[in-house]
């Protein structure tokens, strides 16, 4: 290990803080794959510069002499939206068998310092003599290709030179030596950059250095020092410490905050630009690991139930004495095209908004305005709150939608949305799901907090709502529910109404008419074609239906449809016959084919497992390139796409029966993919469409006639949820 100081880092942390303290930190670990070890973490451009120790092809036959492992090298892993990516080597012209990093960058990333063995050993045992010691080295990044890297000035073969971090004008350098180790092991030195090259190294003094081991040293954006000591009084073994620029000297160092510190070794902190977030490495967990950290504040502090929105109002005017001798109404202009005759006008508006409402003296006889007695812009808006949106009752069990896109917070760039359940269940997104396990009243927490501004300050807003929730199990008399809404005056009213009788299967009478069930074959990830082999024999007993499950992810390949399970037995014993040993009789999907016409007024729960049916994406004479006209569908689509991120699509082409079983299949997965080369290009993540040509397997109309084959040439859409578990991020 080239590290001179006790190894370090991991572990998945709670924060727990007082919830009176204005800013608390929140430290998540990143995944950077298994066994291995990562640390000492430099943000530079796009992405993060560390030292990981794993095997590589790039690692040759060096290892530890002691502990086995590869040694260390430099790696960059990319941001990607806000995750990251896969991280790859940093560089091969840096890379060699020995070690490297930890590193840090000056001249706008275009200079790196780094560390390493200042040999490279033919024995991997000569790393325990003067060879193993460490020393700093400087490359050049030019024309995207890194130059080969010059030994720093002062690198010794009597003690390590390593940790290097550069000020944020380049003009100090700060590193860690045991130049001093007789007398107090590792400590943090100074260069200062001089026309002749770096100054000799001074020992930043008892203001920074202790007894103990002091190392990883970086800067924070606003100038001040960060570094690693394992001095008395910490929270652990190596613990992360602050200290500024004061008079020519440093502040007295101050240990930074739990959880940024742990019981742990926490060593090697890079902050982002805005100095309120970045990452650090810690074995906090029992190996070496980068975790993510940001300044926040605690959650779910001071929440209000949210109120409704009102938009009903009521406007009164005096008699006016013309009224009395002319023939002259008074009349209110409401501003939205609403006009009331009367002293006294009561109007809901439809939305929010600003209307010019007007009291006006109309002509009995020509309708048209005698005077207008008064004239004011009256503005109408949604109370400042996290709005929740959610049914009023859901049973046990069901997933409930919840979504904040409602939320009323002016001058607030919403950019993190949290929600608490009271069954102790934390999400976060902009839209969740959740089923309650038990019936009664719960209730919902809803915190939007912003980004912090340019001091690090972070705005919230906390809401909460209630949701009655009714035991979907117990056999009881139809629940009484209570909804409120608020007249033109303002006030609020109540009204009782009951839900429909709740049916054990969970479905509607409407659809347990269309329930059926057929023999399963088998699923296969991989697509099996009808003219395989295997399907031969069964062919001449029944027709083979392929299905794609987007919930399990696979094919399936089943036969026999019936309304209930007893008409399946003979099927299912000629199956087995048959060598199928796997089949199964399954209960199909229910699809509800949904106009394309009420897309827009579909709920998501509307909208899991609906079926869309068009011909109206044309397609070119024997080709899968769109044709004129279906762009209007096409959009459609789009737009619910985009309404709904939750929502994924499996597209299905089909065709007629002109031409064979391969050709039909090969043309119509071609058009599916066409169909989903449109959608990708306006925005469609892939992961949320499946492309599935059925050819002419599936008809709906008789082939016999033009009529018929024209509504065979069709494309599905068939609309699924995806799964809970990998849509939303789920703690408990």
């Amino acid at each position: 290990m080239q590290r001179a100081l006790p190894s370090a880092l991991l572990f998945v942390l709670a924060v727990v803080q007082s919830t009176s303290a204005q800013y608390i930190h929140e430290v998540k670990p990143l995944e950077l794959g298994f066994n291995t070890e990562d640390y000492a973490p430099v943000v530079r451009d796009s992405g993060i510069v560390f030292c990981s120790i794993r095997e590589t092809a790039a690692t040759i036959a060096f290892k530890d002499a002691e502990t086995g492992k590869p040694l260390t090298d430099l790696y960059w892993v990319p941001f990607e939206g806000k995750g990251i990516g896969q991280p790859v080597l940093f560089s091969a012209n840096i890379t060699t068998p020995v070690n490297e990093g930890p590193a840090c960058f000056t001249d706008g990333g275009r200079t790196i310092y780094f560390t390493r063995n200042q040999v490279l050993p033919k024995k991997l045992s000569n790393l325990r003599a003067s060879n193993a010691q460490l020393g700093l080295f400087r490359a050049h990044l030019e024309s995207g290709t890194w130059s080969v890297p010059e030994p720093f000035e002062h690198n010794s073969t009597k003690y390590s030179i390593m940790h290097p971090a550069l000020s944020p004008d380049g003009r100090m350098l700060i590193f860690a030596s045991d130049m001093g180790a007789e007398e107090n092991g590792v400590d943090l030195y100074r260069c200062e950059r001089t026309s002749a090259g770096w100054s000799a190294p001074v020992d930043l003094g008892p203001a920074v250095n202790s007894t103990g081991n002091e190392g990883f040293p970086s800067f924070g954006p606003d100038g001040s020092l960060y570094f690693a000591s394992d001095r008395a009084g910490g929270l652990g073994k190596l613990d992360l410490y602050k200290v500024e620029p004061k008079n020519g000297t440093w502040s007295r160092p101050e240990p930074l905050p739990e959880p940024i510190n742990s019981v742990g070794n926490d060593v090697g902190i890079s902050f982002m630009p805005d100095g309120f977030s970045g990452y650090l490495s810690s074995d906090r967990s029992g190996s070496d690991k980068l975790y993510a950290f940001k300044r926040t504040i605690p959650k779910f502090r001071d929440c209000a139930p949210q109120e409704l929105n009102n938009y009903c109002f009521t406007f009164k005017a005096k008699p006016h004495a013309a009224t009395t001798n002319l023939p002259l109404d008074h009349v209110w202009d409401l501003g939205d095209g609403t006009r009331v005759t009367g002293l006294k006008a009561e109007h809901c508006y439809k939305d929010p908004g600003t209307f010019p409402v007007r009291s006006l003296l109309i002509d009995r006889k020509s309708g048209t305005v005698f005077h207008t007695l008064k004239s004011s812009d009256f503005v109408v808006e949604d109370v400042q709150q996290a709005w929740i949106s959610a049914p009023d009752t859901v049973r046990t069990g069901r997933m409930l939608a919840l979504d904040a896109l409602k939320s009323n917070l002016p001058g607030f760039e919403a950019a993190e949305h949290h929600w608490s359940f009271d069954d102790g269940t934390v999400l976060s997104g902009s839209r969740v799901v959740h089923a309650f396990s038990t019936p009664g009243i719960h209730e919902v927490k809803l915190d939007v907090l912003s980004s912090p501004d340019v001091n690090g300050d972070i705005r919230n807003q906390c809401n909460t709502r209630t949701v009655v929730v009714v035991d979907r199990f117990r056999d009881q008399e139809d629940q009484t529910i209570v909804a409120t809404y608020q007249d033109a005056a303002g006030l609020t009213h109540s009204f009782e109404f009951q839900e429909l009788p709740f049916d054990h299967l969970g479905m509607s009478s409407d659809e347990l008419s269309d329930v059926a069930f057929a023999v399963e074959l088998f699923a296969s990830k991989e697509r099996v074609s009808l003219d395989d082999p295997k399907f031969v024999e069964i062919k001449k007993h029944y027709r083979v239906v392929e299905r794609f499950d987007p919930e399990r992810g696979v094919y399936t390949y089943s036969v026999g449809e019936a309304k209930n399970v007893e008409e399946l037995y003979e099927v299912f014993k000629k199956v087995k016959e048959l060598q199928f040993l796997d089949a199964e009789v399954h209960m199909l999907q229910i699809e509800k084919l949904m106009d394309l016409s009420k897309l827009d007024f579909a709920s998501v729960q509307e909208l899991n497992h609906a079926k869309l049916r068009t011909n109206a994406i044309h397609f070119a004479f024997k080709s899968s390139d769109l044709g004129e006209g279906s762009e209007p569908v096409l959009e459609q689509v789009l737009d619910l796409l985009k309404q709904h991120p939750e929502l994924q699509l499996v597209i299905e082409a089909h065709t007629d029966d002109v031409g064979s079983r391969a050709y039909n299949i090969d043309l119509s997965q071609k058009r599916a993919q066409s169909v989903e080369a449109y959608l990708l290009a306006n925005g469609v993540s892939t992961d949320r469409l499946i492309p599935i040509g059925h050819g002419k397997n599936q008809p709906i109309a008789s082939n016999k006639t033009e009529e018929g084959r024209s509504l065979n040439r069709r494309v599905e859409f068939r609309v699924t949820v995806k799964d809970e578990q990998q849509a939303f991020e789920k703690t408990r």
